[in-house]
């Protein structure tokens, strides 16, 4: 009876090692995996507001771009995306919006609005 006792126990001991083996391949796996393939970094959240009167969209004298929006129309929120767009949540001076905004191109992509003034 002894020896049954033991072999299973020496069966569950051999058993644990395998599985502690085993998950320490995977953990190994993972941590390569995200080596080679890092994460973009997290989304930014910025608060400002907009001051300048409406403009159409375009490049004025100084390079900069600007956007016709009403006046009162504040930046709710930015949010950057691992394409290299950015997401600018718009409030204020009407319904509130959001805009693709390239900054590479100096264009907006979409604009969508979330609602009737």
């Amino acid at each position: 009876m002894e020896k049954q006792g033991s072999r299973a126990l020496l069966a569950a001991v051999i058993g644990m090692g395998v599985l502690l083996f085993i998950g320490s391949l995977a953990l190994v796996g993972v941590l390569v995996h995200r080596m080679m393939h890092p994460a973009p970094a997290p989304a930014a959240v910025v608060a400002g507001t907009v001051t300048a009167p409406p403009v159409i969209m375009g490049a004025d004298a100084a390079g900069d771009l600007v956007m016709d929006e009403a006046p009162g129309t504040h930046v709710q929120a930015v949010t950057a995306r691992p394409d290299g767009l950015l997401a600018v949540v718009l409030g204020g001076g009407g319904a509130d919006r959001v805009v693709l905004w390239d900054p590479a191109g100096r264009r907006i992509v979409a604009r969508l609005v979330l609602g009737h003034p």
